[in-house]
Formats: structure tokens, C-alpha cells, sequence
């Protein structure tokens, strides 16, 4: 349908799921999830081919607000639907059925359950002391984890043409829904929540406004538990933060297992840099001034994505400053 911009075809289509979504009782949080990744891939289709997709079949809006508000969450599909959610293999669900989309949709899968198994960990510190051997321990838990997050984005660098593919064929899908009179982000895959780690390890409480603007922007589309720990913890200490000021203690150098977790967080911010790092290369590739695609989807310019590689990379120099012996 989408190849053939077959637009009565995409929204007969949704009209249908919706029907017979509406004779069934989804019972299970999952099959609501299935639900609005479907009607999510409708939504997208109909948005790409210049079709408000709720002006073509109004009588979805119910069912989307319905379902969104049974979950907690935006009332259309979002990266988790179209990542972590969309089955692997035959029943993959895809706009164009590109070997590129497939690479993006597992590097979305992976990233989104690794930094989802991270987070609550690297929460769990605040309950410990910089000086307790568990709190090192997370540090470099979490460092093992993210370090595999660059060879993800090296595997979509690879195979994925940032320009002819991602700008030009995919990225279309990812522009706003509006749902109810409201305007709602696309599945893009800019969305993988890393904004979480960052929140936790650096972010929470160094961030300028244009960082704290995007955070609250963006999780919004994540999972509930992702909105509560990131409200819960705004504004606290940050992991860096809590190391630096052991450093800083006029009493001499931290104890050993103190100098082991900065090492850890140092590991982690290093991680960050590097996926960083190639995911804005890409960005910028495919959305430049000079380029027939100037703007990114889903609320994420390239200018963006610089400015927080710089707030990264200047919470990397203040930590590494600190564990040196040095100042900034």
C-alpha cells in the first residue's frame, strides 16, 4: 500500500482494525500495545501520503485516546510500538519492507531494553554511599552494558544511508499525528530513551534549557515507570555530581573504592560520547542546510543532538578533571 501511496486502501484498512478492535475486550496491557502498534502503522502511512489520518477515519479517536489512557501513555504508537514491541521475523511490521529499516528497527530493539535494564540499576545508587563497593560495582555494571550501545550505531552507520533511505524514505513515516485538536511525535528512532542515563548520571541536575526542554519533551512518550523515576529524580544529585564531591573534600584524596567508581561513571560518559558521536555524524549527513532535508523528525533538530553532545562532553572533562587532580 505504502509503495503504491494507495491512501483509500490505507485508511479502509485502519478503518477495518479499529472495527474489529472494538468487537474484542483486549483484556492484557500487551494486546493494547499490539493494537496501537498497528493502527500506529496506519497512522504513519496515511501522515506520509499527505492524509490527516483521523480526518479519513475520525471514528478512531476514541479508540486511540481509550487505548493510550489504559496504558498511561501518548493515545498513538511510539519507538517502543515500532521497536521493542514489533515482533522479529515474518510478523515484523515495517513501512517499506527494507532490509535499511529492518537494521534500524533491531538497533531500536536492542539500545531501548539495554538502556530499560540500566536505568533502574544506575537509580539504585542514590540508596548507597560513593565509598560503598556496591556503588562502584554499578558504576562498571552499567559501563559493560553501555559500551556495546557505539557497535550498534556502527552496525546502522553500515548498512544504513542516511540520506537516500532514512531522510528521504523512512523519515517521512516519523512526522506528527494529530490526535484530539493535539499534535503528537512520530516513532523515530531518535526517541531510544538514552535521555534516561543521561538524566541519571550527569543530567539531573547540570543541564541548561534547551537539555531540560528535550528531556521532558520526550519522555512523555516513554513507558510510565520511565516518567516516574525521571520526575522522582529531577533535580537530585546526579551520579557524576555525587562522585565529584567526594573529590572535592577538603579532608585529601577519596578513598580507593571512591577513585574505582569514577572510573566506572568515566567509562559510562565515555560510552555516551562515542554513540553520540556517530549518531550526530548521521544526522548530520542526512539533514543539512544544504541538503533537500533540513529538519529532523519527532521534535529532534541536528542542532540538538550538537548542543547535548557538548553538554556531554563537558560533563566528561569536569569528571575526568576530578579524578586527575586537576581543575576547570
Amino acid at each position: 500500500m505504502n509503495a503504491a501511496a494507495d491512501v483509500r486502501e490505507l485508511a479502509k484498512s485502519f478503518r477495518q482494525l479499529v472495527w474489529r478492535a472494538r468487537e474484542v475486550e483486549l483484556l492484557e496491557v500487551p494486546d493494547r500495545l499490539a493494537a496501537m502498534r498497528d493502527a500506529g502503522m496506519f497512522l504513519s502511512s496515511l501522515q506520509r501520503h499527505g492524509v490527516e489520518p483521523l480526518e479519513a477515519v475520525p471514528e478512531a479517536t476514541d479508540t486511540l485516546l481509550a487505548w493510550g489512557l489504559s496504558v498511561d501513555m501518548v493515545p498513538r504508537d511510539t519507538v517502543l510500538h515500532y521497536g521493542v514491541w514489533n515482533p522479529p521475523g515474518k510478523r515484523q511490521r515495517m513501512f517499506l519492507g527494507d532490509r535499511q529499516e529492518n537494521v534500524l528497527i533491531d538497533a531500536v530493539r536492542v539500545s531501548t531494553l539495554l538502556i530499560d535494564e540500566i536505568a533502574p540499576m544506575l537509580a539504585g545508587s542514590a540508596e548507597l554511599r560513593p565509598s560503598d563497593t556496591a556503588f562502584g560495582e554499578i558504576c562498571h555494571a552499567a559501563a559493560d552494558q553501555l559500551e556495546t550501545l557505539p557497535e550498534v550505531m556502527n552496525d546502522v552507520y553500515r548498512n544504513v544511508d542516511p540520506v537516500e533511505f532514512y531522510a528521504a524514505q523512512l523519515g517521512p513515516f516519523m512526522t506528527d499525528v494529530t490526535v484530539a485538536d493535539r499534535q503528537y511525535y512520530g516513532p523515530a528512532p531518535v526517541h531510544v530513551p538514552l535521555y534516561l542515563i543521561d538524566h541519571l548520571v550527569w543530567s539531573a541536575d547540570r543541564g541548561d534549557a534547551d537539555l531540560r526542554y528535550f528531556q521532558h519533551d520526550l519522555v512523555k512518550y516513554g513507558l510510565p515507570q520511565w516518567r516516574r523515576l525521571f520526575e522522582q529524580t529531577e533535580g537530585s544529585p546526579s551520579l557524576i555530581t555525587r562522585l565529584v564531591r567526594e573529590f572535592d573534600r577538603p579532608t585529601g584524596p577519596p578513598a580507593t573504592r571512591v577513585a574505582d567508581a569514577m572510573d566506572g561513571a568515566i567509562r559510562i560518559m565515555n560510552a555516551l560520547l562515542t554513540f553520540r558521536g556517530k549518531h550526530n555524524l548521521m544526522a548530520g549527513g542526512a539533514y543539512t542546510d544544504t541538503s533537500r532535508y533540513a529538519t529532523a523528525s519527532a521534535g529532534v533538530s541536528p542542532g540538538l543532538l550538537d548542543h547535548i553532545l557538548t553538554l556531554t562532553r563537558d560533563a566528561t572533562h569536569h569528571a575526568r578533571s576530578r579524578r586527575t587532580g586537576t581543575r576547570s
